[in-house]
């Protein structure tokens, strides 16, 4: 007999029950759902169900908060290492490596103003407590050699007819010198010094 059921779709729909498995599975659901908002179990269901929604939640804004933490804010797109970070106000401020995290410590009022990523992790209040206010940025935003590292106004610089360019390392001013006129015109072409 049983196998007479399973093989026979219309012997199961006479005896009430759907016969494709999405049927089924609907059927099922409908009926436990019923059961259970009309049993002494509701209370556990609504708590599980608050339960889970703040699980989620609470996942969703940490995601958000590492999918902010998963490139450098310094060398940008470099991958961050968990192991290289700063603290302030309470805050961890994740980065590739140590360099940019001793950039960083050396100058953080100038690279949470400057730095958009890492303006939006501070309250105002925290911003006004760090100096941020009395920050003035800098023309030159990024390295004219390694165009994805974010300068500083204490970094190393080279006049260049008469004004100041700054440089993410020594490495960079040294290969800024074999051909500064080059250099300085990719760097314009690219909008990171101003022709």
């Amino acid at each position: 007999m049983p196998n007479e059921i399973n093989s026979n779709p219309s012997r199961l729909r006479t005896l009430g029950q759907p016969s494709s498995k999405r049927a089924c599975s609907d059927f099922f659901h409908e009926n436990s759902l019923k059961v259970l908002k009309n049993s002494k179990f509701k209370g556990i269901v609504m708590n599980m169900k608050s339960t889970l929604t703040f699980i989620l939640g609470f996942f969703l804004i940490q995601f958000s908060y590492a999918a902010d933490d998963e490139t450098c804010a310094i060398m940008l797109g470099d991958e961050i290492d968990p192991e290289e970070y700063s603290e302030v106000a309470g805050k961890k401020v994740y980065f590739c490596c140590g360099s940019c995290v001793k950039a960083f410590d050396a100058n953080t009022a100038y690279y949470i103003k400057a730095l958009p990523v890492l303006a939006k992790k501070f309250s105002d209040a925290e911003k006004k407590k760090l100096g941020v206010d009395k920050v003035k940025l800098l023309e030159q935003r990024y390295c004219p050699i390694y165009p994805e590292r974010v300068v500083n106004p204490n970094s190393k610089f080279e006049l260049y007819k008469g004004k100041k360019v700054y440089f993410w390392s020594s490495s960079a001013i040294r290969r800024w010198k074999r051909d500064p006129d080059k250099y300085y015109a990719d760097a314009v072409k690219r909008g990171h010094l101003k022709g």
